[in-house]
């Protein structure tokens, strides 16, 4: 049966998919240095160190190939900061934990970061993409929820929580990179303690 998550991936042989990580890979990195929107099909075959017609064989088109990349970076991305958190624990202590993670896999994962936060919202995001998003979200969605329930977290749009929290991961990185601030428990502690109080009632 087709994977109706990647309905314009072609057909591969398994061995092959070495390849498919080399140009997932190549994509990712040509995105964090150059955009995404400047790319073409050529150039990243040639840094994944294959030939345009081999790339051709898997992938249809742009559409198709930024579309599996960010399937493939979202993926990754949900399993590192949403796993073993324990469901038992107080609610402030999972979402550092979720903090603690994402900024964890922005710094390990900078280039894949950066191909997703260009590739969502722009033309190339197909319907299939968007509704894989919203299911496998699902998890950390409920961790909000919960909050509110609870009376815990303030209720507004939960797109406006997130906006923050995920801004407060973005900007702590960003600092961290530039030099600005050491990578430290206390540097963590106090960037998500600002977060914290920003969303909190």
């Amino acid at each position: 049966m087709a994977n109706i998550f990647s309905p314009n991936i072609r057909s591969m042989k398994p061995k092959d998919e070495k390849k498919v990580e080399a140009v997932v890979a190549a994509t990712c990195r040509m995105a964090a240095e150059r955009g995404l929107l400047g790319l073409t099909l050529t150039e990243i075959a040639s840094a994944a160190g294959i030939g345009t017609s081999t790339l051709y064989v898997y992938f249809a088109d742009k559409e198709a190939l930024f579309n599996e990349v960010y399937r493939r970076a979202k993926r990754e991305a949900i399993d590192f900061y949403g796993g073993e958190i324990a469901p038992s624990a107080p609610l402030k202590g999972r979402v550092r934990s979720v903090w603690n993670r994402m900024l964890d896999h922005r710094m390990r994962r900078h280039d894949q970061v950066c191909f997703m936060e260009q590739f969502v919202g722009s033309s190339f995001m197909s319907d299939e993409s968007r509704a894989y998003l919203a299911q496998i979200g699902e998890g950390l969605l409920r961790i909000v929820v919960e909050g509110q329930t609870e009376e815990i977290l303030k209720a507004v749009p939960i797109p406006f929580l997130t906006s923050i929290f995920i801004g407060s991961v973005r900007e702590t990185a960003r600092l961290i990179r530039a030099g600005s601030i050491l990578d430290t428990e206390e540097s963590r502690a106090v960037a998500f303690q600002l977060c914290w109080d920003a969303i909190r009632c």
